[in-house]
């Protein structure tokens, strides 16, 4: 139980800190801020990706935070900051523009940049000041112009302190690294955007590395604040208004908030929202400053001691006077007292003083009152009452400025250690790379952009594979795409074969942004094009072809077919300039031995035109129909008849047959490219669509344990796309190369009860809904592109996959109603859509 023991600090709110003039900072660097009254060390605290974590784990991070706060942040004054900035798209499209080398890469990122601005995405920073020491405050004659809040002046740190506060900052920062916070310093930048939004009040960016550098700390303060009974008005440096702010505080607590639940109340920030008078649900971006201090346990125990004397006194004094009998409250708090003074002596319980306040900044007054109104009924809904600091909105400003110090000190709380911590300031969502292409935007309680390397994997050692699973038209077929084309647009060798011939729009969004692309399909143009003479060396073709020609072979001429297929096929090999498939056709079709040519023609009328012909066919011309080079190649193999694996081969149809040898040619190229070692350096993704019917293949099976065991050997990546999880479950070799999954929408218990083992989720009743619904609006309308993604950290969170532009979303729309198939000299119709549009219809190939 979290207990929560509120207390009077300082009677009639008339002490002497709400006089004092407002603070000067005289110098920052990186995780130290200094005033002229005092040091503090600044770190900021990462996102943890908790919003799907069990209880208990949650339970066993929350113990770790009280451990160290009782460790290392006994008896010192901290300033927690919950802040937030805007995910600047200009910043990703700078960052990222020099990894996207192949075509228009410079477009390709600043489309990706215009849309993460267009979301408009808030991004919490959690930033806590620890102070280090007083220091000599100048003499002030009292000045209260808080236009000065933030003034600098011509004073300077002595060296020698300086190096003495930076030994600080370091030393406190190596345990806040080690803590279940991981906390690293804030840089110079962070803290300069820090200082400088408390006076402009808007949400931006926080600045990279070197934007600001040598900046003085007057500049940052430029503007003045005027305050009023309810509310502070934010001038800028043109003198005019630009922003409302309030500053709340937090004055009641229900005695027992469950955690997770409503004990989360710092977490809670970026749930805060209201609906709008045309009915759509806004958020309410709300920053939090907690000034606090952990507690010694002698102090815990004064603290206690005292209130349970004030419940005794309260008690005595009912019984001598009118009152009669105790409250009933009375007596719970004594009893509540008792037992938590045996526990800070049996279990050295301690105890935290914080002092906790919300701000809200609007750009007009209206506005204010509504998203006010919005985060009081948002707690009071949680057994928290939060109200307007009324008369206090001067000093409750100040008191959240880095720098300041608690000027309002009685409106505060007294509670347990896990009671405060389990607030949950730290917890949220997080998913994805620290860097790399940006995919979409999180979903859980912390927003942000998502952002994954699909071909990361073997540059860090580490497995190369990536699965998509869930139901048709939920969206995995255009994740595959849309990853695809990050990796052809970042230099790498990208192909994707389509078992069902509707993702052609992808070459289409390829050549809008140059980037080398061709699309290889069954028909007269390609013929050949998976011919293995092609990509084979000649003593490997040898052996090779044989193979693939015996699997087309009529069943009643195979009786010694194999040796007559060895013997034209050396002969092609040794006795043709360009030796051919279809060359050795056409020797046993000449061949005045009657079984020889029987089985010639018998191979010919199986592969010169149809699926055969890709492999068999005469060559249509085409100089190389199946690329090595960095770009985006599409290989098309719609209409496959592919056998199961316990089926019997003698028993395989001739549609079955020539299957089978059109997927042997095309996986062949694929294992033969992935280990070329001349671009074994060159990065490289294969992308298998519809991965449940290959792997009902023994030859699909094989290629996709061999390719996902030797990924990071060759520097091949793996993305696998199905509607059936139990095909990938069941393959133990395949799951231990999967560095990466998103789950989509699935159905039957076997389906979730795998999902959910893929992203290391319980299986339990919770996932298992959460998988099923993860695709559903609250109108019950399908919610294209949302899913879950467990990382290569074993994070997992809920994401929303994004397009770059909405050409590029028409582009890979492959509803029925589009047409969606190799259209190179036609024009395409592009509509307009405002959605996730991407449907898939994943029922099988005919």
């Amino acid at each position: 139980m979290n207990r929560l023991l509120t207390r009077g600090l300082a009677g009639l709110g008339l002490g002497k800190d709400r006089s004092e003039p407002p603070t000067r900072l005289i110098a920052a660097a990186d995780g130290l801020l200094v005033s002229e009254s005092r040091a503090e060390a600044w770190y900021l605290i990462p996102t943890a990706n908790s919003d799907l974590s069990t209880e208990a784990a949650r339970d066993t991070e929350l113990d770790g935070v009280v451990r160290f706060a009782m460790r290392y942040l006994v008896d010192r004054e901290c300033h927690l900051k919950v802040v937030w900035g805007r995910v600047s798209g200009l910043a990703y499209a700078d960052e990222v523009v020099g990894r996207f080398v192949n075509g228009d890469g410079e477009r390709w990122a600043e489309q990706r940049g215009a849309r993460i601005d267009a979301d408009n995405l808030p991004q919490r920073y959690v930033l806590l000041g620890v102070k280090l020491t007083d220091r000599n405050p100048r003499k002030s004659g009292g000045q209260s112009v808080i236009s000065e809040a933030l003034g600098t002046t011509t004073k300077q740190v002595p060296l020698d302190e300086l190096a003495y506060l930076s030994g600080q900052v370091r030393k406190i920062g190596q345990a806040l690294a080690r803590s279940p916070w991981r906390a690293r310093l804030a840089s110079i930048e962070e803290i300069s955007w820090m200082i400088s939004r408390e006076m402009h009040r808007d949400a931006v960016a926080v600045p990279k590395a070197g934007s600001i550098t040598g900046a003085p700390l007057g500049r940052l303060a430029a503007g003045k604040i005027l305050p009023y009974s309810d509310h502070l008005e934010i001038y800028d440096i043109r003198d005019q208004v630009a922003a409302y702010s309030a500053v709340l505080t937090m004055d009641e607590f229900d005695e027992v908030l469950e955690v997770p639940g409503p004990g989360e109340w710092l977490r809670t920030l970026s749930e805060v929202s209201y609906v709008s008078t045309d009915g759509i649900e806004q958020n309410v971006n709300v920053d939090a400053s907690v000034r606090f201090t952990v507690l010694r346990p002698k102090e815990s125990g004064k603290i206690v001691s005292e209130s349970k004397r004030s419940a005794k006194e309260q008690a005595r004094s009912a019984s001598r006077g009118s009152a009669g009998a105790p409250s009933d409250e009375v007596a719970e708090t004594e009893d509540v007292m008792s037992q938590l003074q045996r526990d800070i002596k049996r279990d050295g319980i301690t105890l935290v003083e914080d002092h906790p306040r919300l701000i809200v900044t609007c750009g007009s007054m209206e506005e204010l009152e509504v998203h006010v109104d919005a985060v009081i009924q948002h707690y009071a809904e949680r057994g928290i009452a939060v109200n307007i600091g009324a008369n206090e909105q001067r000093d409750l400003w100040l008191e959240s400025l880095p720098g300041d110090r608690l000027r309002v000190p009685d409106l505060g709380h007294v509670r347990e250690a896990s009671a405060f911590f389990g607030s949950s300031f730290w917890c949220g969502s997080r998913v994805g790379d620290a860097a790399g292409p940006a995919i979409g935007a999180l979903t859980g309680s912390t927003p942000g952009i998502v952002r994954y390397d699909v071909a990361a994997g073997a540059g860090q050692n580490d497995a190369t594979t990536t699965a998509l699973m869930g139901r048709s038209g939920r969206g995995k077929s255009t994740a595959m795409m849309l990853m695809s084309l990050d990796a052809a647009i970042s230099g790498a060798w990208s192909v994707i074969v389509d078992l069902k011939g509707d993702l052609a729009g992808v070459v289409d969004a390829a050549r809008d942004y140059d980037i080398p692309s061709a699309v290889t399909e069954i028909s007269p143009k390609h013929s050949a094009a998976a011919d293995m003479f092609r990509f084979l060396a000649a003593d490997q073709a040898v052996l090779q072809i044989p193979a693939q020609l015996m699997l087309i072979a009529p069943r009643e001429l195979r009786a010694g077919a194999e040796s007559l297929i060895v013997d034209a096929v050396r002969a092609e090999a040794t006795g043709s300039e360009q030796p051919t498939t279809y060359g050795v056709i056409q020797r046993l079709m000449a061949s005045e031995d009657s079984q020889t040519s029987r089985l010639g023609r018998a191979l010919y009328g199986l592969t010169q035109d149809g699926i055969g012909s890709i492999v068999a066919g005469p060559p249509s011309g085409l100089e190389d129909p199946l690329s090595s080079e960095p770009g985006l190649w599409l290989v098309q193999l719609p209409n496959l008849i592919l056998p199961t694996p316990t089926s019997d081969p003698d028993q395989w149809t001739p549609p079955e047959r020539v299957s089978m040898a059109a997927l042997r040619g095309v996986l062949t190229w694929l294992i033969n490219t992935s280990g070329n070692p001349a671009i074994r350096s060159r990065a490289k993704v294969i992308g298998i669509p519809e991965v449940h019917l290959l792997d009902k293949t023994n030859d699909g099976a094989s290629y996709l344990d061999r390719s996902a065991r030797m990924g990071r050997a060759f520097g091949t990546s793996l993305v696998l796309d199905t509607q059936d999880s139990v095909t990938i479950t069941g393959n133990p070799g395949l799951v231990e190369q999967i560095s990466t999954c998103f789950v989509f929408s699935l159905r039957s218990q076997e389906q979730l009860s795998g999902a959910a083992a893929l992203l290391g989720l319980p299986d339990h009743p919770t996932t298992y809904s959460l998988i099923r619904n993860i695709n559903t609006n609250p109108d019950r309308s399908i919610r294209h592109g949302h899913c879950l993604m467990r990382d290569r950290h074993d994070e997992v969170a809920t994401v929303q996959w994004e397009y770059p532009s909405d050409a590029v979303r028409r582009q890979l729309d492959t509803s029925p109603t589009t047409g969606q198939g190799h259209r190179p000299e036609e024009e395409q119709d592009l509509g307009e859509y405002d959605e996730f549009d991407e449907y898939d219809d994943e029922e099988g190939v005919a």
